[in-house]
């Protein structure tokens, strides 16, 4: 199939535009002035005539001498510049300002005839019986003694105003030739101007399909194009993003599995060489792999969490939840993590407060702060859950009196596998993922997650939701 550039298509369709527009606007002009210069001429027509039909009225009812109303007639024809006749009431000339004998004795239509006779003024242009070029005549009745006794005649030639109507076509088409190069240059240079930016984000959107992903539009206009050049920006950051993130979540997710599993095989191997010659020693090399597997199966659970949550697979079933009720079971649920490190937990707020949302899937908010609080925390600690309700809002923060998060990294410890000291986060434990999945199960909840810290002195990290209320 041929394609048309869009450049082509505007100029084409621009052009077409001014064309049209010229050409209705000329007929349209011509049409109008042609008709405003007959009408002006046919009444100068009109009332000379009726002037004259006054002048001459005296002649045809005293049926004076036929020159003294040929001298009057010519007289008038000087100042009008028209052929004046004089008729009987039968339409016969009987006299003409100019060539009497040629026009003495003509007779004129008999329709305009009939008109005059009723003592109406009659109004023609086109052809008559006496010319045979276009025309406009005027037919003004005498009146005497409330009859008809003859009438007059104005005769004017059409090609006048032709002769103008031709000038003035010529300067129009001049004119509009003069548009037509002018409104074509400004269409091609605002063509330009539309599709030079669309080219431009055509030639970067090929270069990101090719994965150059740090290629931008330089476009600076305060425009829609503008508009479009920066959200086109927009895009290619976030897929830069999002191909960054995508990446750095393969390298983690495949550290993240190397280590348990080439602990796995390396006590496998050992096993098959016989190196676990005692049973303490055997039982020593599955606890290992036990707790390796355990460790391969929480991260794949946390992985499939994290997909659904992210793909809107999960489907939350939301009633209203006492939220103080959840913490206390978590709590007991994490009681063996908390007790490993002599850690002790305490919880400050009111003693009911009711949220919407999904008691297990809460119970799994809370749990993932707990444990990741406990990580932090130095041996012997404190984990503080501060529960409060304000402006329609519950408000629960996790407290530790860990080591802290840098300021800078506040925002980013939502992200899946961030870890603010990956070293020593790995000899702690953890997948990385916990937080991103409190993340998006809050935000399935329509609530927002937080986090404030002071390095050195442990850090907050919690969660607000809408205030629901309770379950009748």
């Amino acid at each position: 199939m041929l394609k048309i550039k869009l450049f082509i298509k505007m100029v084409v369709t621009y052009f077409c535009i001014i064309i049209s527009t010229l050409l209705m606007l000329g007929v349209l002009l011509s049409f109008l002035l042609n008709n405003y210069l007959i009408f002006n001429k046919q009444m100068e027509m009109l009332v000379k005539g009726r002037d004259i039909a006054q002048l001459i009225q005296p002649y045809l009812v005293q049926k004076r001498d036929p020159g003294e109303l040929i001298r009057l007639l010519n007289r008038a024809d000087k100042n009008l510049g028209t052929e004046i006749w004089v008729i009987d009431s039968r339409g016969y000339v009987i006299a003409a300002a100019a060539d009497q004998e040629a026009h003495e004795g003509n007779l004129v239509d008999f329709e305009d005839i009939a008109e005059m006779q009723q003592n109406k003024v009659v109004i023609r242009q086109g052809k008559s019986r006496i010319y045979d070029e276009p025309v406009l005549w005027v037919i003004t009745p005498v009146e005497a003694s409330d009859r008809i006794i003859g009438g007059v005649i104005l005769y004017s030639p059409i090609m006048g105003i032709t002769r103008t109507m031709t000038k003035v076509r010529n300067l129009f088409i001049y004119s509009a030739l003069v548009s037509i190069i002018f409104s074509t240059l400004v269409v091609y240079y605002l063509s330009k101007y539309v599709t030079g930016p669309l080219r431009e984000m055509n030639r970067v959107a090929k270069k990101l399909a090719c994965g150059h992903l740090a290629e931008r539009v330089t476009i600076q206009q305060g425009d829609e194009i503008g508009d479009l050049a920066s959200s086109f920006n927009f895009m290619a950051a976030q897929i830069e993003k999002q191909e960054k993130m995508r990446r750095d979540f393969v390298a983690d997710v495949s550290h993240e599995l190397r280590s348990p599993l080439t602990n796995i095989q390396g006590f496998i191997e050992a096993m098959i060489d016989g190196k676990d010659k005692t049973t303490d020693d055997r039982s020593r090399y599955l606890g290992i792999l036990y707790k390796e597997t355990l460790r391969l199966t929480g991260l794949v659970n946390q992985l499939l969490d994290l997909s659904r949550l992210e793909s809107g697979a999960l489907q939350i079933e939301k009633k209203p939840v006492d939220i103080i009720d959840v913490i206390k079971s978590s709590l007991a649920n994490s009681r063996p993590v908390l007790e490993e490190k002599g850690l002790a937990a305490v919880i400050n707020g009111p003693e009911r407060v009711f949220v919407m949302g999904s008691c297990d899937r809460l119970g799994q908010v809370i749990s993932n702060l707990l444990d990741n609080s406990a990580r932090h925390s130095p041996q012997d600690g404190q984990i503080t859950v501060n529960v409060a309700e304000k402006h329609g809002v519950v408000e629960v923060l996790v407290k530790d009196e860990g080591e802290g998060i840098p300021a800078e990294e506040l925002t980013l410890i939502w992200e899946r596998f961030y870890k603010a000291d990956k070293a020593r986060t790995r000899d702690k434990g953890g997948t990385g993922l916990g937080l991103a999945i409190v993340k998006k199960i809050i935000e399935s909840h329509n609530g927002r997650v937080k986090a404030a810290s002071e390095e050195g002195k442990g850090a907050e990290i919690g969660f607000e939701l809408p205030v629901s209320a309770p379950l009748e």
